[in-house]
């Protein structure tokens, strides 16, 4: 009995160690460093060989650089079910002969006398760049390994103020040119892809340098910011004054308001903060017919049909938004990370319908299927010292005592943010109604690393681009009753198809519940499987992928929570829409945008 609370009570010193440490970590990396040109992320981040067994991220950015990590080839080599070895790395393929530009050459001409000569491009690198986001296969597996799109943007723009944008707007309009917003390029629906049927000169208008705080009201706690800011730069400028915008989402680190607002995007903290929706109170749209917007921005009003709410989820199709008007929150006095252990998915999932249910809902709480949790231990380093100890401690307590099943069981990370009276209040909370479901907490420490994995992921996709295992995120939203029917048939599906299609081993799939409401849950999978030996992958990868899409609808789930519509699911619209639906949102694109310059083709405005 002495030898068993001496256990415990090691076990308990060393979370509180790690607890401590942990809730002084920031969110992400706050240094600015050179990008890939098109795979995700900073140069200074990738995957290097050790041996032929381990792997070590370089960099120090993310929770998962800097060590050697034995676990994670053989945990692949495991779920795959095929080899991964450094000998099979795909070599990067060299565009070196990329298609001739279309020329409008009074376009240009005029063009380059409204801007200064660094603001207009036609390099073949920036067009490149330009022509795509991060959609996995279709952009950049085939970028890297196979060839480039087919169609390019023909020169690149940098405006660097709302009047810069008029003037480009004015002048794509005069001489019949096609005009594609471009943000931080992290979509991933194909939203930047140009339509090869288009014959007219395309532009993609950069955004980026229009990235200022234009004022900042901490009376009204408000501030109106350009929309080429991306997540770090804003967070940058606001936490240096005492204040957060909220907003968290995956991208953070490279997406940019304006595409946030574009796409109708979400954030990891969505329940202390909202969705973009509710954080942003009004935006400037710069459209050939003129500005549209709300001359004042008020908490609420009722003066009819909003204007704001056609830039959320426009895709581009309507103009250009230049700057928003949008909350700002003073930074919590307290955070708190947490992060709970469930013996199987369904627990987790009751869990947290019920804690809903209560109100005390911390800033994020996401729940990971098995998969998914033991993808991240296989991230981990091998443990040393005491950390040998605290592994032996943990294993016995779910294992033998609580009897968990490590194929089965479950994840939950948990962010807490407020006044220390909340955060007490949340804490209180969650972990006396956890147990319930037979939850066990995990500590703090685990929770903050599986809060800040979630900016290192799509680095371990690109990885595993070089082995052609073709991999993709898509996500859904839908009832609380419905949960189980989605992951279930999604999971049935996608081991049918791989098979149907001679997929080598077997295919990998992983899903998480990122958000809550009171009426259901945002479902975010993971899937990816191995092209090696298989005949045009890359199409039998998007058969399959056709095939979830549809089965997610088929049970009930919705066709996007935040990803967006672009292209990749423009086939599946009138499944959830009517057709009077649709028409309205051309006839609105008709009127805002009459000579059809931003023929983007994105949603319900695609051809």
């Amino acid at each position: 009995m002495m030898l068993w609370v001496l256990l415990v009570s090691t076990f308990v010193v060393l979370a509180f160690v790690k607890r401590a440490r942990a809730e002084d970590v920031e969110f992400f990396d706050r240094s600015e460093g050179e990008q890939f040109a098109h795979k995700w992320g900073y140069t200074d981040t990738r995957f290097e060989f050790v041996d032929d067994r381990t792997v070590r991220v370089t960099g120090n950015r993310y929770p998962i650089c800097g060590f050697d990590m034995p676990y994670f080839i053989p945990f692949v080599e495991e779920i795959l079910q095929i080899p991964i070895r450094a000998e099979d790395m795909g070599e990067v393929v060299a565009h070196e002969n990329l298609s001739v530009p279309l020329q409008n050459d009074a376009f240009l001409a005029a063009v380059k006398n409204a801007l200064k000569d660094d603001q207009v491009s036609q390099v073949d690198h920036d067009r490149l760049v330009h022509s795509h986001g991060q959609l996995s296969v279709d952009e950049i597996y085939r970028i890297l390994y196979d060839c480039p799109p087919e169609r390019l943007v023909d020169v690149v723009l940098y405006p660097e103020s709302d009047a810069d944008v008029q003037k480009v707007i004015q002048l794509a309009n005069e001489h019949d040119v096609v005009l594609v917003p471009y943000g931080g390029g992290t979509n991933v629906s194909g939203a930047l892809a140009i339509p090869t049927s288009e014959m007219r000169m395309v532009a993609s208008v950069d955004m980026r340098r229009m990235k200022a705080i234009v004022w900042l009201d901490e009376e009204n706690f408000q501030a109106c910011v350009e929309a080429g800011i991306s997540g770090k730069q804003l967070e940058n400028v606001l936490n240096a004054k005492g204040y957060t915008s909220g907003h968290d989402p995956d991208s953070l680190e490279f997406s940019t308001l304006g595409g946030w607002i574009a796409t109708n995007a979400s954030g990891m903290k969505k329940n202390r903060y909202g969705n973009i929706e509710d954080i942003v109170l009004e935006a400037t749209l710069i459209t050939p017919v003129g500005e549209v917007e709300t001359k004042q921005a008020t908490p609420r009003n009722a003066t009819g049909v909003p204007p704001r709410t056609l830039l959320f989820g426009s895709e581009g199709n309507f103009g250009i938004i230049t700057k928003a008007v949008m909350k700002i929150y003073k930074q919590p006095q307290v955070r708190k990370f947490g992060s709970l252990a469930f013996p199987q998915f369904e627990n987790g999932v009751k869990f947290l319908k019920a804690l809903r249910q209560t109100g005390q809902i911390p800033a994020s709480i996401r729940l990971v299927n098995n998969n998914e949790f033991r993808f991240g231990q296989a991230l981990k380093p091998a443990p040393t010292g005491l950390g040998k100890l605290e592994q032996k401690i943990q294993r016995f307590v779910l294992f033998s005592l609580k009897g968990f099943d490590l194929k089965k069981m479950v994840g939950c990370t948990i962010v807490m943010e407020g006044t220390p009276q909340e955060v007490a209040q949340q804490n209180k909370t969650i972990f006396s109604l956890a147990k319930k479901f037979g939850g066990l907490s995990g500590g703090a420490s685990s929770g903050q690393r599986g809060y800040m994995l979630t900016f290192g992921i799509a680095y371990i996709r690109d990885f595993f681009n070089q082995f052609h295992i073709l991999g993709e995120t898509f996500e859904t939203s839908v009832p609380w009753t419905k949960i189980m029917d989605v992951t279930g048939a999604v999971q049935k599906t996608l081991f049918e198809e791989c098979e149907k299609h001679g997929v080598p081993g077997k295919p990998y799939l992983a899903y998480r519940v990122t958000q809550t409401y009171h009426t259901g849950v945002c479902i975010y999978f993971t899937m990816g499987f191995s092209g090696q030996g298989l005949d045009k992958a890359d199409e039998i990868y998007h058969k399959v992928e056709h095939k979830l899409r549809q089965t997610i609808l088929d049970n009930g789930g919705s066709l996007s929570h935040h990803h967006g519509i672009g292209k990749m699911r423009q086939s599946f619209l009138p499944q959830i829409q009517t057709e009077s639906s649709i028409d309205v949102m051309r006839k609105v694109k008709l009127t805002m945008d009459p000579n059809n310059i931003f023929a983007v083709g994105n949603g319900q405005c695609g051809n």
